[in-house]
């Protein structure tokens, strides 16, 4: 047989953080990712919590802590919460001005294919990705596909030993 070279999973997983998380090796990381997103899957899943109003719920306290914090420190003569200045350079919005216009392109390509040229062939091919997308989305949910993936694929890797 031919010499195979043992690559041990740490290295595979790029022996950074990330590796040290998914092994276990940074137990309080690796048990913070999985009380959070186990958290997360509890209130998205079992509580019927939806994710718009947990987005601005966070936003809403952020505003409330800080507010508070401000008018605290007012009282108490302390300084001030420290917040950066909030900015998005014109880089950074023209880039993804770019992108979102090229693929808004995309989309109103295929749309005047279909309805104003009438590409039969075309239509078909979007009906039958949307339908396959809708179908496949229909048989699992995807925050517990996502929850149960993540979470299998750390424990195959620790049972499974350190080397390949």
């Amino acid at each position: 047989m031919g010499d195979s070279q043992r690559i041990s999973v740490h290295r595979l997983l790029g022996q950074g953080l990330v590796a040290d998380v998914v092994l276990w090796k940074n137990w309080r990381g690796a048990a913070a990712l999985l009380v959070s997103s186990s958290t997360l899957w509890y209130l998205f899943e079992r509580a019927g919590y939806n994710f718009l109003s947990f987005v601005a719920n966070v936003f809403l306290l952020l505003v409330l802590i800080l507010f508070f914090w401000a008018k605290a420190a007012n009282l108490l003569n302390r300084p001030l919460p420290p917040l950066p200045d909030l900015e998005i350079s014109e880089e950074t919005v023209a880039r993804v001005a770019d992108a979102v216009q090229i693929w808004m392109n995309r989309a109103l390509t295929v749309a005047h294919d279909i309805a104003i040229e009438r590409n039969l062939l075309l239509c078909l091919q979007v009906v039958g990705g949307l339908w396959a997308i809708s179908f496949i989305g229909s048989l699992f949910n995807f925050l517990t596909l996502i929850y149960v993936c993540k979470f299998n694929t750390s424990v195959d890797f620790q049972c499974s030993g350190h080397l390949l």
